[in-house]
């Protein structure tokens, strides 16, 4: 299979170690590096790449024709930020789906998805942009995941189910067909979910009862995430490449 040419993955944690291992198993990217925005990491290694740096390494990125990025942060308003800052510095976002996911050649993927092995999207589902679906899921028919939301291993939605966007749900979740998850909403792992979620509320149980998040409810869907990105400390951008041209070029 021909490759798409070097790119990178923005945070060097669990997620980023599946990530590259669904791009290596595609085949169809080389991934040159990692970047992570905690300052510590820099220098280190992670899954086997080296950590080059932060945002502040991306103009030596492109200037080493590395465009594509994809981001791997587990926390949803945060990799929609990320996400939306490298596409604003000139970043080209792609997605990783491994090669033993089920994809409806009638479902909708959006850009920048993170889809694992034996996850299953059923005819007429629409996945949005910056949606990770973790190993093992099912989003039967006409199901819709918003922007930007996180469905953990074997989550089972049935026909219909809508989540909207920034929403987590929990491992080994299930939902019936036709309720809603709403906006920056969670899930606890083994839930049984029978009615709708209220937008940033919390189900959990069998079936699922839901409760207000505690500490306050907070704005965390895909709309306010750009906002945060401005927000990100921001280093002076230098010219790495030099320094960058033995990492990315061994």
């Amino acid at each position: 299979m021909e490759s798409h040419g070097p790119a990178v993955i923005y945070g060097a944690g669990g997620l980023g170690a599946v990530v590259h291992d669904i791009l290596v198993q595609g085949g169809r990217w080389s991934v040159a590096a990692f970047l992570d925005s905690d300052p510590r990491r820099h220098g280190e290694s992670h899954d086997g790449l080296p950590i080059l740096g932060g945002m502040e390494v991306v103009p030596a990125l492109l200037n080493r024709g590395v465009r594509s990025a994809i981001v791997a942060i587990g926390s949803n308003a945060v990799r929609v930020s990320v996400a939306t800052e490298l596409r604003a510095r000139g970043i080209t976002l792609i997605s990783a789906v491994h090669p033993l996911a089920s994809v409806s050649p009638r479902a909708t993927l959006g850009a920048h998805v993170v889809i694992g092995p034996r996850v299953t999207i059923c005819v007429h589902a629409r996945i949005g942009a910056h949606a990770v679906l973790s190993a093992g899921g099912i989003v039967d028919h006409d199901g819709v995941i918003g922007d930007g939301a996180f469905l953990h291993p074997a989550v089972r939605l049935a026909g219909g189910v809508r989540v909207e966007p920034c929403a987590t749900i929990g491992i080994g979740a299930s939902v019936i067909p036709g309720r809603t998850i709403g906006a920056g909403a969670t899930v606890q792992p083994g839930a049984v979910v029978i009615r709708d979620v209220p937008p940033w509320d919390i189900a959990e149980g069998v079936p699922a009862l839901t409760r207000p998040r505690s500490g306050g409810r907070f704005i965390a869907d895909a709309r306010a995430a750009p906002q945060r990105a401005a927000a990100l400390p921001r280093k002076t951008p230098r010219d790495d490449a030099p320094q960058l041209a033995d990492s990315l070029h061994p």
